[in-house]
């Protein structure tokens, strides 16, 4: 009779010392879990323009109809240009992207054979650059 006991002793020691081994492996293992020190924050900076400087130049269609194209120079250094030419304020149809304003006079040049622009609305240059990132118009 108390050989049965004895055994049954023993089954309940080694089930609670198997319960008590993995729930500390499983606290260890959550435990373990980091997360790297980052940062974050807030600040503000000076926003300053770009002077368009000379010369600029526009490339028209053979037959001398339409604007396909604007070369300037920009008084500082540019990750991204984008320019319009347009008749009134620019629509966000009237943009091309121009790329980066590069060498040492930040020559920009812009292609408008894609989508030419009539001589007659060829009354307004606008651009916009940004010293890093990419330029994005809004629809």
């Amino acid at each position: 009779m108390f050989r049965h006991l004895g055994k049954r002793n023993t089954a309940g020691v080694i089930a609670v010392v198997v319960a008590v081994v993995a729930g500390a492996s499983a606290y260890a293992y959550t435990a373990s879990v980091g997360v790297s020190a980052h940062n974050a924050g807030a600040g503000s900076a000076t926003i300053s323009g770009y002077t368009v400087s000379g010369p600029t130049n526009y490339t028209f269609s053979a037959d001398g109809t339409t604007i396909v194209g604007v070369n300037f120079d920009l008084d500082g250094a540019a990750t991204d240009v984008a320019a319009a030419i347009s008749a009134a304020a620019p629509v966000h149809n009237d943009w091309v992207d121009c790329g980066a304003a590069v060498g040492v006079s930040n020559s920009v040049t812009c292609d408008f054979s894609g989508r030419p622009i009539a001589n007659a609305n060829g009354l307004k240059l606008s651009v916009a650059a940004v010293s890093t990132g990419t330029v994005t118009i809004a629809p």
